[in-house]
């Protein structure tokens, strides 16, 4: 049995699981993910439109699913996969979080979601074949690094980057355009309002700030901050003539930080000549992921009645007629014919 989490579920999801996966992407890595209060606020919400928790039940063995809305947009991040007792005889863990998944996803999407994204780590390789079967197909790959050392560059040079403003966001569109392949672009669909910062800081929400450096119209580095109780996170987007400032731009952002809480930074595939100026600055590889998504078909709702309020023709034979010649035509009548003994 397959359906949403209940009260009664959140005791079992209080447990240690016997097997557990975390997708951690840019806002759980600030953030701590606490399952139990995470599914009691997806009950809350009954839209499911800011996360689900769906429960898969057979025999005593039970597998947990929860995926997370993206403020503003209709998307969800598979976050969290789950499973508690089982044994011999029982569906493993991957054929429980396929059932699960493939119910989550189906369900969130007639409450109007329209994308799904997972970041699985590279060592999950069953998982992954869970996740194609689904639907999901990989859009890109992603190097998770975190500030180990201190500054072996020793240098004190600092970009000279201003805060991003409201503004600012068709700017940045373009730059995000201009440094992203276009499949990235394509299944991450993003316009020019996904980059506005939050007025308000929410209660679940971390904290997000951002800089800018170039001409009004035409950036040429744009770094983003997430910063959470846990840790702070750093994303970069940089014109490739432009790289040799990559040093001055991560230095620049770790003096924005009040605390000496941990700091990842989160890099692409095709941003891999920003891997060794972030290396000399202390930043060592822990893991790389890969960006898996899916598109949702979203049921279009509407009234029985409107085939009957629409106006249309009324329905009518037409009449057999046979239209007059005109004068102007001359007939050519073929010749009788000829009957031969």
């Amino acid at each position: 049995m397959i359906r949403p989490a209940t009260l009664a579920d959140i005791w079992t999801i209080r447990r240690k699981p016997r097997s557990l996966v975390m997708l951690y992407h840019e806002a759980m890595l600030a953030l701590p993910h606490r399952p139990a209060w995470f599914t009691l606020r997806s009950m809350l919400e009954a839209s499911g439109r800011d996360g689900a928790t769906f429960v898969f039940r057979e025999r005593g063995m039970q597998a947990i699913a929860q995926s997370e809305g993206r403020n503003g947009r209709p998307e969800h991040d598979i976050v969290m996969l789950a499973a508690y007792g089982g044994g011999q005889g029982y569906p493993t863990d991957p054929d429980a979080w396929f059932r699960v998944l493939e119910v989550l996803c189906s369900a969130t999407g007639r409450n109007g979601v329209q994308r799904f994204y997972a970041a699985l780590s590279h060592r999950h390789d069953e998982l992954r074949e869970v996740f194609r079967q689904l639907g999901f197909s990989a859009y890109s790959q992603q190097m998770v690094l975190r500030l180990e050392g201190p500054d072996l560059d020793q240098g004190t040079t600092l970009a000279p980057m201003r805060p991003q403003s409201r503004r600012d966001v068709w700017a940045i569109q373009k730059l995000y355009g201009a440094v992203t392949p276009r499949t990235v672009q394509i299944a991450e669909t993003r316009a020019a309002r996904d980059w506005m910062l939050p007025l308000t800081r929410g209660w679940n929400r971390p904290h997000r700030r951002a800089w800018v450096v170039g001409r009004d119209d035409d950036f040429n580095a744009y770094l983003h901050l997430t910063s959470g109780p846990t840790a702070h996170v750093l994303t970069l987007l940089l014109r490739p003539e432009q790289r040799e400032l990559t040093t001055d731009l991560l230095r620049f952002g770790l003096g924005q930080l009040p605390d000496t809480l941990p700091v990842y930074l989160l890099l692409r595939e095709y941003q891999q000549e920003l891997v060794l100026p972030a290396s000399d600055l202390g930043f060592q590889p822990i893991g790389e992921q890969i960006l898996l998504t899916r598109q949702s078909t979203v049921t279009v709702r509407r009234s029985i009645l409107n085939p009957a309020l629409d106006a249309q023709p009324e329905p009518n034979t037409p009449i057999a007629t046979i239209s007059s010649p005109p004068e102007d035509v001359r007939f050519t009548y073929a010749r009788p014919a000829r009957y031969h003994k």
